[in-house]
């Protein structure tokens, strides 16, 4: 199972109870795929860039996730036939990085000498002459 989160946006003439509904359900359609849901973000009403399905408005929310690959399809299906949510995105989160273990630093013990560079032979630059034209 892999980590995702979906951004959906939900009619804004719905109130706050059918909202909660709204999130429920797509919780639910989640659930049913095989998923498991970690958080939930509701950000609340907000304007929309241009309007969508004659809103103006719609209440944002952020869920994170995770779910077997295979299973995206059927869940961006479900959530584009649900009359509630405008508009989705789901996005595969990165993957979680290993923790990187500290290095000891050398024992007190060993004391470090600094490597002296070698001395450079010299180069000889080539130096351009140049003669005025009389």
């Amino acid at each position: 199972m892999r980590d995702y989160e979906v951004l959906y946006i939900v009619r804004a003439d719905l109130d706050d109870e059918k909202v909660q509904d709204a999130v429920k359900r797509v919780n639910r359609l989640i659930e049913r795929a095989g998923g498991t849901i970690e958080a939930t973000n509701l950000w609340g009403k907000r304007k929309l860039a241009y309007e969508v399905k004659h809103q103006k408005e719609g209440a944002y929310v952020l869920q994170d996730f995770q779910l077997n690959p295979d299973k995206v399809p059927e869940l961006e299906a479900s959530l584009k036939i649900t009359e509630e949510v405008l508009r989705h995105l789901i996005v595969r989160k990165p993957e979680k990085a290993a923790p990187v273990t500290a290095v000891a630093p050398p024992p007190a013990e060993i004391a470090l000498e600094p490597i002296a560079a070698e001395p450079q032979a010299a180069v000889p630059v080539a130096t351009a002459v140049r003669e005025e034209e009389t």
